[in-house]
């Protein structure tokens, strides 16, 4: 094993680096060391280990009973969410592990509410796990709680994440690259470490921070996928962002999710100008139940012909005493701002809520490079298709992690072929405060032109006029970066600008309209369509 430890004016030295502190991150630590009990893992995490979209996971985890007929259900509601694009087996096995997933997530202390199971969009029938409306909260404490108790990990908050470092394998020159480790940010010692590691696990969630307004912590900045790809990871279906229909819509709170679970519990959506429901007309069968992708265009074009820029969620029909038990943090937060839910309508709009596509890896993690796996968010395994069924993505996390960390075991067997090459991150640079100022303002443009351009409703004109724009941006972003110091800002504009580029890239290439992907262009769907691939094909080793 590699002994943990900083030489001096070198690197830090682990068996295992882990970037990202989400639900999938953790338990892939814990999974790992239940067989590799001295293994030396570093867990970098951008801020704290609670901060990741994982924590603010309202709805729960879907999972069926293990009996055969509930599982081939669990099955056939997913593949229909997918819209054609999901990978039935990655679906199936993933879906056979949710009931030993929810027996692991128990042993470890945590403690879903007893009773009747919830129910979400999509769902033909009840089968969500929650702990109130605070399921990822719940798991990420319990795991947190485990983490620290573990004397081989050492756990870097307040670092980011820079550049994977990759380098060919020894005699082996045409083959793909391996990744050693990764270039990371100490943001409080503005300085930038060298991680060597045999093992790099990318755990580093979405890229909502790409859109203006996302359900998603300002950590999610897609720097897993934007490393991945410079050093030569193909990525996948990046088109599919699947946007979550109920974002509550208000000035002092940003970023505050109204769980599907409120219309699973009967809650109705009503037109802001006439105050009646009209999902009727979009989905005459399910509703406000229908999958997420309906909804949310249905919600976009009521607000396009509205005077408001909003519309209304309305569950008053329940009572307060149920609200309140059933949905403790959103009652609350509601409450606080002077929404009273059971007797208020809800104001909500559509927002950025999870990336279908992602990194290519198996069901195991495993990429195209050697040595680097991906796992939740972050991964595209073929399980979400072009739109993800809810609450499916607790369950990718918990299973991709245990079949991640049962495949990485055995590549710690291996001796990679590198250290003495490594280089050493430059940091001779200095900050010009006036350049920062001015290149952070392309934060604002840019989602703004992301949500305009390539939202919930896309053209070609529109995808066009967006990559100029963007490309003309990115160039700005990298002028920035190669002659100044790096700082987090500036890592996380630069990653959502190449993502940016990516998801229009890939919404170009998709000439239909299928799942979180819509075309006015192209309504119709395609009879044989099949995942958009992207491919980095001049990445050369990562040396600073």
């Amino acid at each position: 094993m590699i002994k943990s430890s900083v030489q001096k004016g070198k690197y830090f030295q682990f068996d295992v680096l882990v970037i990202g502190s989400g639900i999938s991150g953790l338990i892939y630590v814990l999974n790992l060391l239940s067989t590799q009990p001295k293994t030396q893992i570093a867990l970098v995490t951008k801020k704290t280990l609670s901060d990741s979209n994982s924590y603010y996971a309202q709805g729960g985890i879907a999972s069926s009973v293990p009996q055969l007929d509930a599982m081939n259900r669990h099955l056939k509601d997913t593949l229909r969410a997918g819209d054609g694009l999901s990978i039935p087996d990655v679906a199936r096995h993933i879906i056979e592990n949710s009931s030993q997933a929810i027996q692991a997530l128990k042993k470890y202390g945590v403690r879903f509410d007893s009773g009747e199971l919830g129910q979400e969009g999509g769902h033909s029938e009840r089968r969500i796990y929650h702990a109130g409306d605070r399921t990822g909260q719940a798991i990420i404490e319990v795991l947190i709680k485990k983490i620290c108790a573990e004397k081989n990990v050492k756990v870097f908050e307040y670092h980011t994440a820079v550049n994977l470092i990759t380098q060919n394998k020894k005699h082996q020159p045409k083959t793909s690259p391996e990744v050693v480790g990764c270039y990371v940010l100490d943001e409080k010692q503005n300085k930038i470490h060298t991680f060597i590691s045999k093992i790099t696990l990318l755990a580093t969630g979405g890229a909502g921070k790409v859109y203006r307004y996302t359900t998603n912590p300002d950590t999610a900045t897609g720097d897993g996928l934007a490393m991945a790809y410079r050093a030569g990871a193909r990525l996948g279906n990046l088109e599919f962002y699947q946007f979550h229909p109920t974002l509550l819509y208000h000035r002092k709170v940003t970023n505050f999710l109204i769980s599907e679970a409120v219309r699973g519990e009967g809650a109705y959506l009503l037109n802001a100008d006439s105050l009646k429901r009209f999902m009727y007309r979009y989905a005459p069968k399910r509703k406000e139940l229908a999958t997420r992708d309906i909804v949310a265009r249905a919600i976009f074009n009521e607000i396009e012909h509205s005077a408001k820029k909003y519309v209304y969620l309305d569950i008053r029909h329940r009572t307060r005493e149920f609200l309140q038990k059933r949905f403790p943090q959103i009652f609350s937060t509601l409450f606080n701002i002077g929404i009273d839910m059971s007797h208020d309508l809800i104001p909500v709009v559509p927002a950025a809520h999870y990336l279908c596509g992602g990194i290519l890896t198996d069901v195991n993690g495993q990429t195209d490079l050697c040595r680097l796996y991906a796992i939740g968010e972050t991964a595209f395994t073929g399980l979400h298709g072009a739109n993800r069924l809810a609450s499916n993505s607790l369950l990718e996390c918990v299973v991709m992690a245990n079949l991640a960390a049962q495949k990485s075991a055995q590549a710690l067997k291996q001796e990679p072929t590198f250290i003495e090459h490594t280089h050493l991150w430059d940091s001779k640079s200095v900050v010009n405060l006036r350049r920062a100022s001015q290149i952070n303002a392309h934060w604002r443009g840019l989602r703004g032109e992301m949500t305009s351009y390539a939202g919930i409703v896309r053209t070609k004109e529109g995808l066009f006029d967006l990559l100029k724009l963007i490309r003309t941006r990115r160039n700005m972003i990298e002028d920035y970066y190669w002659k100044y110091s790096v700082t987090r800002d500036l890592v996380e504009l630069r990653n959502i600008a190449q993502i940016a580029e990516l998801i229009v890239l890939s919404a170009l290439k998709r000439e239909e309209s299928r799942g979180g992907h819509y075309r006015e262009d192209f309504p119709q769907k395609q009879k044989h369509a099949s995942e958009t691939i992207l491919e980095f094909k001049e990445a050369k080793p990562v040396l600073e």
